[in-house]
């Protein structure tokens, strides 16, 4: 990918002198939790999901983020998001995390909506004159659609969306993500603040002592970190020579997709569109993992893995190598994320130095602090 994305520096100086965790509080604290919800989650467009899971009229999926819930639905004019509550008392519509329905009914009052957010009827309960249905629709949340990647914002003055994706659509070209098919998703409570996720599934330094299936697959050495344009970060590891797919056997008959270049057909590209997607491109398929923040210590894990629609349309398809492989994976991953949090919420935890490998948890850390700092005052 270097000679397709903008040239990289190697005299920048995190490579003078690495980078240091922070404090008790930015990781574990209430306060700190508090300003990433409004000024990341509460501001900023957020990737939330890929095209391929909404193929038909009325498929769905849900999200919660913080303490709100989110739906997600094809309805007569597109993807749309909604406030997943009912506009008459609150309550929450869809618990289902996905799947297919052509209205949606709240069985408090009986009030039903249809898939473009309209309130139908509001049998089971009587209104006067004053109540106008047409005002009565589920709440929308803005939506757009980039590289077959949902994303909605609460913000009516939310960060340009494709000036924050920056060199990211070239990564989305080479490894046609809008056409790709999820052929699954899974989702993974995990008892730690979210950036501790982030850190996690943005460095391999770990792979030997903590995933033995992915060391023997990957090269921890031979790797390095993207400087990239935009609010993205990234890194590229290396598959091992007798190996081509980064999965429990290490090996695969799918084709590689076409437009990967020759040096990448063996490696693996890790970007992250901040706060919280994490893309793992391989030659033969594409890996999507979110980390969404509850609370100070508490966060869940969305993951979905890609195929090339030539390949799943194969009469042999299968993927439960590269399954099992990330399902290992990410269960030893959470453990050492929940022992993370556990030191890190002593008040005492000194900031420990990060090394050159961890440049992409300094580069985290450096941008929800940016985004999350007071504004200067340059007045008096």
């Amino acid at each position: 990918m270097f000679d397709l994305i903008g040239q990289q520096d190697d005299q920048r100086p995190y490579y003078d002198t690495g980078g240091r965790g922070r404090s008790h509080a930015f990781y574990t604290g209430e306060e700190q939790h508090q300003r990433e919800l409004e000024r990341i989650y509460r501001r900023r467009w957020l990737p939330v999901d890929h095209v391929s899971r909404f193929t038909e009229k009325g498929s769905y999926a849900t999200l919660t983020i913080g303490t709100g819930s989110i739906l997600i639905i094809n309805g007569d004019n597109g993807i749309q998001a909604y406030h997943n509550y009912c506009r008459h008392r609150g309550y929450r519509l869809v618990e289902e995390a996905a799947g297919k329905r052509q209205s949606i009914v709240c069985i408090y009052h009986c009030w039903v909506y249809d898939r473009n957010g309209k309130l139908k009827s509001f049998n089971g309960t009587y209104f006067d004159h004053f109540f106008d249905k047409e005002k009565n629709g589920l709440l929308p949340v803005r939506t757009e659609i980039r590289f077959g990647v949902v994303f909605i914002t609460f913000s009516d003055d939310a960060p340009d969306l494709d000036a924050s994706l920056g060199e990211f659509g070239e990564f989305a070209r080479v490894y046609e993500l809008a056409d790709l098919k999820c052929v699954q998703a899974k989702d993974y409570p995990v008892a730690s603040n979210w950036k501790l996720v982030a850190h996690n599934v943005n460095e391999s330094l770990h792979f030997p002592t903590a995933h033995k299936d992915l060391h023997r697959i990957t090269d921890f050495d031979d790797a390095g970190t993207y400087e990239l344009k935009g609010d993205i970060v990234g890194a590229w590891q290396v598959i091992r020579d007798k190996y081509n797919s980064v999965s429990m056997t290490g090996r695969s008959d799918r084709a590689p997709m076409p437009l990967v270049p020759d040096a990448d057909l063996k490696k693996i590209n890790w970007i992250t569109i901040l706060p919280n997607l994490l893309f793992g491109f391989t030659a033969d398929y594409v890996m999507m993992q979110w980390v969404w923040p509850e609370s100070p210590s508490t966060c869940y894990v969305r993951h979905f893995w890609l195929f090339h629609p030539s390949e799943t349309a194969r009469s042999d398809f299968s993927h439960e190598a590269v399954f099992a492989l990330w399902d290992k994976a990410n269960y030893e991953d959470w453990e050492m994320c929940e022992r993370t949090h556990r030191g890190l919420s002593n008040p005492l935890w000194s900031p420990g130095q990060l090394s050159l490998d961890e440049e992409v948890v300094s580069q985290i850390d450096a941008w929800v602090a940016r985004e999350t700092a007071d504004p200067v005052d340059t007045e008096g």
